[in-house]
């Protein structure tokens, strides 16, 4: 199901007055406790158990790296831009002033 067209517009509008809004958050995962729980494990559904919780924080993990690493790269591109922008405003003002003195 698509978003429509009032709720697309809604959220252009939102993007374009709020542009450095983050629309991803990256959520730190925790470890599983049962990986620094005291002592052994009683049996072995209880090792299962938390070999799965441990397998599905691996995956947490690699997607909350893959998630910073976007935003960092989001962030970066972002520096990039307004760096560039200001090159060239500055840049323009140079010619101006420059013309001005012809």
């Amino acid at each position: 199901m698509g978003l429509s067209g009032a709720a697309l517009g809604a959220l252009v509008a939102f993007a374009l007055v709020y542009p450095n809004f983050a629309f991803a958050y990256c959520s730190e995962p925790s470890a599983p406790s049962c990986a620094s729980d005291y002592g052994s494990f009683d049996d072995e559904w209880e090792f299962d158990r938390c070999k799965d919780d441990m397998e599905d924080y691996q995956s947490e993990v690699e997607s909350f790296i893959s998630c910073n690493n976007r935003e960092a790269q989001e962030a970066v591109d972002q520096a990039q831009r307004a760096n560039q922008a200001a090159a060239e405003e500055y840049s323009s003002a140079v010619d101006d002033f420059n013309n001005r003195t012809r």
